[in-house]
């Protein structure tokens, strides 16, 4: 219990902290590596993961484990980032998204409200998690690519951010690791977990959540005095780009879904690696349009100079909550939450329920979705025989509660990615996050106790 008393008072002063207006990034290195030296002191837990040897000097430890955490986020999660940032600043420089914008809002000028978008931008984004089972990847992809055609929609930056963080917020694709283990713990084929039980209570809860954005995005605006309203097309018109540009933004989607294994078999390649061949593929028909190489190449640095500002706002802050977030792990205060769950005595539904809150604490103070899933699964099977309850049950509410704990946290990866992509803070878009998603639970925890 001690454990999680400590926890939770290094997360109260972090929190004041940050929207007192200190800089988050040495809040949350400091509070990470306050808990790693607790952990050094009391010996509650395990510092360093299992691929990380000690320095030889247990004191230096916790500074070892951030320097693993610089080069595993700052060579995957980070690189990603600056990709696809520097891909958007591209599209920008060459009148791509002007294009997308010019193409769209004909049609779209028909709807009486701009933030119908915001509907169908998050059914798209949900479904595009079929081909990109990562949330932080997803999000990315859509920050680098979705996001400035919804800006030029006339959407605000806080309710664009606050959809695409929660596009795998609902789960449902067979491919991902929990889905894998949730069917394993549940006794049943993946396939048939997913189509039979997962699949049609999230699709429930994603029309449920998506509905819930129309309106709490505009509420959120109107506090904010912001007001979302469709470009005019003829303001549009002067712009040099081809009516064909409107594609190019959406190439990385367009060749992360068709070379998936949803379509193809055997090819697998990287978002770093997509983005890579889009950039070519852009600047051969940027090329064949200018007829001008030098002009071209001088264009490259806007690619060039997204990387770097997305480098220079991003892999900090993510480094920073990722110390953040395994401080509170080696602490040993998760597992305390796992026990204290366990030791509630209550009936199959109110223990679900137990569970799925527990699941959502913890996610959203870890920053990751499977981590206290996967931790919390393996205990209900037992739990569930010994009460004479559906494994299922159990197992489907706690695994949606991950991923939107995930989706509420800021120091999960795929909010601080959002939001440096915003240009917001975390809190920010937690707050256009967190009452979609906490409606979605409700909603998607009464669906499993009425027809499960």
């Amino acid at each position: 219990m001690i454990q999680i008393i400590i926890a939770l008072l290094v997360i109260v002063v972090v929190a004041r902290l940050i929207l007192k207006g200190y800089k988050a990034e040495p809040v949350l290195l400091a509070a990470g590596l306050l808990l790693m030296f607790c952990t050094l002191v009391t010996g509650w837990g395990e510092l360093l993961p299992k691929s990380v040897k000690s320095t030889g000097i247990s004191w230096f430890d916790p500074f070892e484990v951030t320097k693993w955490l610089f080069s595993t986020r700052a060579a995957d999660l980070g690189l990603m980032i600056m990709a696809l940032m520097g891909f958007a600043h591209y599209m920008d420089h060459i009148g791509a998204n002007d294009a997308v914008v010019r193409v769209a809002t004909r049609p779209l000028r028909k709807l009486r409200s701009p933030y119908i978008l915001l509907f169908f931008s998050y059914l798209l984004a949900s479904v595009l998690q079929l081909a990109i089972p990562s949330a932080t990847g997803l999000a990315v992809l859509l920050m680098g690519t979705m996001f400035p055609i919804m800006l030029g929609l006339g959407l605000s930056s806080a309710s664009a951010a606050g959809v695409i963080a929660t596009s795998l917020g609902i789960a449902y694709t067979p491919t991902a690791i929990d889905a894998i283990r949730g069917s394993q713990a549940a006794g049943m084929e993946v396939v048939q977990y997913v189509l039979n039980y997962q699949g049609p209570a999230a699709v429930a809860t994603v029309l449920v959540v998506g509905t819930t954005h129309v309106f709490w995005q505009r509420y959120c605006d109107s506090k904010q005095g912001l007001v979302a309203n469709l470009p005019n097309v003829e303001e549009q018109a002067g712009k040099s780009a081809p009516g064909f540009y409107a594609l190019l933004p959406m190439l990385p989607i367009i060749m992360a879904v068709g070379f998936s294994p949803i379509f193809v078999s055997g090819v697998k390649l990287h978002v770093v690696t997509i983005v890579l061949i889009a950039m070519f593929i852009c600047m051969i028909i940027e090329l064949l349009r200018l007829r001008d190489f030098k002009q071209v190449s001088a264009g490259f640095n806007k690619f060039l100079g997204g990387m770097g500002s997305a480098f220079a706002n991003v892999v900090g802050l993510l480094v920073a909550a990722g110390a953040f977030a395994h401080g509170i792990m080696s602490i040993g205060a998760i597992d305390q939450m796992i026990l204290m769950a366990e030791a509630v005595g209550l009936p199959p539904f109110a223990m679900a329920i137990v569970f799925a809150i527990v699941t959502l604490a913890a996610a959203i103070i870890m920053g990751s979705g499977n981590a206290p899933f996967l931790a919390f699964v393996e205990l209900i099977p037992k739990i569930a025989e010994s009460m004479g309850a559906s494994a299922t049950a159990m197992i489907l509410p706690m695994q949606q509660a991950s991923h939107m704990g995930r989706a509420m946290s800021p120091v999960s990866g795929v909010v601080i990615a959002v939001a440096s992509g915003a240009k917001l803070q975390p809190f920010e878009v937690v707050k256009r996050t967190s009452v979609p998603l906490l409606v979605g639970l409700v909603v998607h925890t009464l669906i499993i106790g009425l027809f499960y």
